[in-house]
């Protein structure tokens, strides 16, 4: 089992270096809740493009405009608009049709835009082309009153007008069609209930006429069916007289009161000998108008009573002041009233004569119905049901005729108002306006998609914002090598800021089984330039335990990539690959450079295949991984795979290597570098 390697100091006690795991196996995340960091598309390559392409862009917007400009001057015609304008009245109500439901008006102005409105428009208009594209010149709507207004563009001012005219005649002409055949279709529902109305009415008479040659009462007279209606006849005058009769009876009664409370002669003076005898004449007058209005238990009439007997009590008694002489004639009030009950008498006896003939009448009239027998009344149950299935088939008959009257001129619901007119001025376009914008637009526009698809083209990452972002991991280090031969050294001597604070073992591979070169060459540089500073390969034993370096090639002078073996016993010198000793304790390799710290670190590449349970085993093993990644060589998705081809999420760094000269000045580190470089296996 591999642990984490410790530092010790030169007496063998362990270095006390307090550090808080940040990558590695320490965590483990989901990498969909990862954070990014770069960005999909490096910007500053699509500036370099706009940069680099600027003539072509400027070359076309100015061809565009030299097209467009004379294009939308001359090129387009003009185009004129003329406006019939319609009312709408609405549907008039048909007897024997349903009340149409009230209609939406932009609705129904829809129908001029269906297929077969405007192929009717354009064939009276004699155009070409499609169908819909008569539909593009026209423009109808409606107002809150009702009125509707459709317009209609043409390239000329006569063709518009009849443009307009067209479709309104059309469209009017179509809403008749509808209407007519909703009229036929209520006809065709009318004509099979007149045919079920018919059907009934001979099926009633066929009953009817069996029923009276079954009964012996074929030559039932006219009389006889008409002695029902007449004694219903003479019943209803008989009640009628009842009730005049109570009426006129009410009436005198009334009158005579009346009679009864007035006086029948008025009395005046002549000359006055007390004031006892004038004040008498004159509540007795008050008397007599009194009562021509009041009831003699009213009290106005009983006080004026009892005054007027005071008075008279007075006077004969002889306690009067003077006498008095009078004269009396007759009350017209009272002769108005007399001849008014006499004139009531008259009519109520009258009345009463008539009802007595009346009830004679129509006892006689009923005894003649109740002589009929059953059979008879069963006839008339009979009779009468043919008689109603007879009406009702008139009343359909009567209805379908109207409705045929209707469909021959069917109102449409609109009616014009006034119809277009040639108009004096052509329509200002914004077709004019769009093409001489357009064109300049769209040739720019498509020299700015062939710059960009050509800097884009297959998706090549070429930068360290793109490979951080693909990649999902810490971009440590950015290079022009191996175009440039001499940038190898930068690039290791830019890592130094890391290295001593590294620990474990790195693990280098390529992006691809044909990068595995550059894997090598990279780590043996590394382990070159680091063994010049730092003394590197020096085992950690914990135990019987190892960590070492794997073997190595040579490198340039007389120093060599040692992996060291086990010793035999608890004691002794370490041996190297080469059986050479090394008499130095563990954790007692110095630098040949005395003050440098000892190295922590090992750097192994990989050499085995590009994929596959090995290269999974050997990513899981090391403590990071560092990625090789030539720029302009690997695709987004191919660098998006990597992660998946190692068979870990953390831990895992890139190198951007052969990055071109116009993106060497570009930042060459994205993303947390130093959680790689701390990261380490548990």
């Amino acid at each position: 089992m591999h642990r984490t390697a410790t530092p010790v100091d030169s007496n063998g006690s362990k270095l006390g270096r307090s550090r808080e795991p940040t990558g590695g196996h320490d965590h483990q995340t989901d990498p969909a809740e990862e954070e990014r960091h770069g960005s999909p598309v490096d910007g500053h390559r699509i500036l370099r493009q706009l940069l680099a392409g600027k003539w072509w862009l400027l070359g076309a917007l100015v061809v565009g405009a030299l097209i467009s400009l004379p294009l939308a001057k001359f090129g387009l015609g003009a185009t004129y608009k003329a406006t019939a304008m319609l009312e709408y009245e609405g549907v008039p109500a048909i007897d024997g049709m349903p009340q149409p439901a009230e209609q939406n008006i932009g609705g129904m102005l829809q129908v001029i835009f269906i297929d077969s409105v405007l192929a009717q428009v354009k064939e009276r208009m004699g155009m070409e082309g499609r169908t819909a594209d008569v539909g593009l010149l026209i423009q109808a709507h409606a107002d809150e009153a009702g009125v509707v207004r459709i317009d209609a563009s043409a390239a000329e001012s006569e063709e518009a007008a009849r443009f307009a005219n067209t479709v309104a005649e059309v469209f009017l002409a179509h809403r008749v069609e509808i209407q007519r055949q909703a009229i036929q279709d209520t006809i065709d529902s009318l004509q099979q209930r007149m045919a079920a109305a018919n059907a009934a009415s001979q099926a009633a008479q066929r009953t009817y006429d069996a029923f009276r040659n079954e009964h012996g009462i074929a030559d039932l007279s006219t009389e006889q069916e008409q002695a029902i209606e007449q004694a219903a006849e003479l019943r209803a005058q008989r009640d009628r007289a009842e009730a005049e009769v109570a009426a006129l009876e009410a009436r005198l009664d009334q009158l005579q009161r009346d009679l009864r409370r007035t006086p029948r002669t008025n009395t005046t003076s002549a000359s006055s000998a007390s004031p006892e005898a004038e004040e008498l004449r004159r509540l007795e007058s008050e008397l007599t108008q009194a009562r021509a209005s009041l009831a003699d238990g009213h009290p106005r009439v009983q006080a004026l009573q009892q005054q007027i007997a005071a008075l008279r009590q007075r006077i004969e008694s002889g306690q009067a002041a003077g006498t008095r002489t009078s004269t009396t004639s007759t009350n017209a009030q009272w002769a108005g009233l007399q001849s008014a009950v006499s004139t009531a008498q008259a009519d109520l006896e009258g009345a009463r004569q008539r009802l007595e003939g009346l009830t004679t009448q129509a006892a006689r009239a009923q005894e003649r119905v109740e002589q009929f027998s059953s059979i008879e009344g069963d006839a008339s149950q009979l009779l009468a049901e043919v008689r109603v299935n007879q009406q009702l088939l008139t009343e359909l008959q009567a209805t379908h005729a109207r409705l045929e009257d209707a469909q021959r001129d069917p109102a449409p619901g609109f009616r014009i108002m006034s119809p277009a007119t040639a108009p004096d001025y052509a329509e200002r376009s914004k077709l004019k306006y769009i093409v001489a914008a357009g064109i300049p637009l769209a040739l720019f526009l498509l020299v700015l998609a062939f710059l960009l698809g050509r800097e884009l083209k297959g998706l090549r990452v070429r930068t360290a914002k793109e490979l951080a972002f693909w990649g999902r991991g810490p971009v440590i280090g950015s290079s022009t090598w191996p175009r440039e031969v001499g940038a190898i050294d930068e690039l290791i001597a830019d890592m130094d800021d890391f290295i001593p604070d590294a620990m474990g073992q790195m693990l280098v591979i390529g992006a691809t089984e044909s990068h595995t070169d550059l894997a090598v060459q990279f780590a043996n540089r590394l382990n070159s330039d680091w063994y010049d500073t730092t003394l590197i390969g020096a085992p950690l034993f914990d135990g019987d335990e190892r960590l070492s370096l794997p073997p190595g090639d040579a490198m340039p002078g007389e120093d060599t990539i040692m992996t060291l073996q086990p010793r035999t016993g608890s004691s002794g010198p370490l041996m190297t690959s080469q059986g050479h000793s090394l008499s130095q304790p563990m954790g007692q390799m110095h630098h040949f450079d005395q003050g440098a710290p000892p190295m922590q670190m090992t750097v192994e590449a990989w050499e085995g295949p590009d994929e596959g349970p090995a290269l999974r085993r050997a990513a899981r093993l090391a403590d990071r991984v560092c990625v090789l990644v030539p720029a302009g060589e690997l695709s987004f998705f191919e660098v998006q795979k990597v992660r998946t081809r190692l068979g870990r999420t953390d831990g895992i760094g890139f190198v951007l290597v052969g990055v071109e000269v116009p993106y060497a000045s570009l930042i060459d580190r994205v993303g947390p570098v130093d959680r790689f470089w701390t990261a380490i296996r548990d």
